[in-house]
């Protein structure tokens, strides 16, 4: 079994590993990292493909090939009533053309690649590195990142994954050229999420998603959900081809995401808004904030530099979802009779204004104020 040694090794080629290898580069550029994926690229990804403009702080290149369709027309239902602003700009991209693009764009400036390398353990971690073992071979780095998604079972094994709030979702690709351009939020399919219809220059990606709750575990009824919401948009019956379903492992508050030279980004970290289920934008930010951790101990070889990113990813991403945790499990409890008030155009531009990244939920959420008027509606 052969052994090679890096400065970094990170495990999954999607908007998190990429972004943070290109990142160690561009901030260290002698450094050594590797990037493995159990996929050849470019692969399908099923998403929704909504990404906000923001995303472009966190990288220094443009984005603009790999965006699919720009959308600034966005629809809200919920009882009935249909809200629409053009206020706010989102970006609609295919993630086997917009993740296989950051990928190259890493690799241009000299970060590694091996495809159709599926890591089966982590072994021998030490103070001064960890090894990786796929089949046949085995690579050794002083940093390992986990970039492997919600389905990964590394950080599981490591023990490194704390308890999660898992969304259900179910997603159609619809081919066709019958587009209005407009992208459709619907809370009146799911009792606990939403539909969405995310529109593509080719097409639309048309989903819905539910959280997962005890009893109700593999019996959530999306596809009967979905085939009547996407009946509206002309789709008689599914091309099986087309419908993907998957879970999405959203954020479920502050947990340990430095575990000596193991650190966790994106999805596995729980990068994924629990109100919006956007993943892509703090995907990419937690690469970038763990890449600035890992370019910090690489010139010192201090590990308190690794573990800062901890800190930076509470601060620049977690405090802001705990808010966003409060009011999803409100309206999933209290969906009905939050509805009618949150559905004016005030409420759907607060709401884009943090979707498409030009606010935050601590700028538009004070929690006392939430809570106290959540307790006068509901009782």
């Amino acid at each position: 079994m052969n052994n090679s040694l890096y400065d970094v090794i990170i495990i999954g080629a999607g908007p998190s590993g990429t972004s943070c290898a290109y990142n160690i580069k561009r901030l260290k550029p002698d450094a050594k990292v590797l990037v493995v994926d159990k996929a050849s690229f470019p692969r399908y990804k099923p998403c929704g493909g909504g990404v906000s403009p923001e995303v472009a702080n966190y990288l220094d290149f443009s984005l603009e090939p790999a965006v699919d369709y720009k959308c600034n027309q966005v629809v809200m239902v919920a009882n009935g009533k249909e809200i629409e602003t053009d206020k706010h700009e989102l970006w609609m991209v295919r993630r086997e053309v917009f993740d296989n693009y950051l990928l190259e764009k890493a690799k241009s400036i000299g970060v590694e690649f091996i495809a159709n390398c599926e890591v089966k353990d982590i072994v021998n971690q030490n103070e001064n590195s960890a090894s990786v073992i796929t089949e046949g071979r085995k690579f050794t780095g002083k940093i390992i990142v986990l970039a492997e998604g919600g389905r990964g079972k590394l950080a599981k094994k490591l023990g490194m994954l704390s308890s999660s709030t898992v969304l259900a979702a179910m997603e159609y690709e619809h081919y066709t050229s019958n587009l209005d351009g407009k992208l459709y939020i619907d809370f009146d399919y799911n009792s606990s999420g939403y539909a969405w219809n995310f529109p593509k220059s080719d097409g639309l990606s048309l989903g819905i998603g539910g959280h997962i709750k005890g009893k109700e575990k593999g019996n959530v009824g999306l596809p009967k959900k979905l085939a009547s919401y996407v009946s509206q948009f002309d789709v008689s019956q599914f091309e099986k081809s087309n419908l993907h379903g998957h879970p999405i492992q959203l954020f479920s508050g502050k947990s340990r995401l430095v575990c000596g030279k193991i650190v966790l980004i994106g999805e596995i970290a729980g990068c994924v808004d629990p109100l919006t289920a956007e993943g892509i934008r703090p995907a990419i930010k937690s690469g970038y904030l763990a890449a600035q951790s890992i370019a910090s101990y690489l010139r010192t070889d201090k590990q308190k530099c690794l573990d800062d990113y901890n800190l930076m990813f509470y601060e620049q991403i977690g405090s802001d979802f705990q808010r966003a945790r409060f009011v999803s499990f409100l309206l999933n409890q209290y969906m009905h009779k939050l509805l009618p008030i949150l559905s004016t155009e005030r409420a759907i531009n607060a709401f884009m204004d943090v979707f498409s990244g030009k606010s935050s939920y601590k700028a538009k959420i004070n929690l006392k104020r939430a809570f106290k008027f959540c307790l006068r509606v509901i009782f």
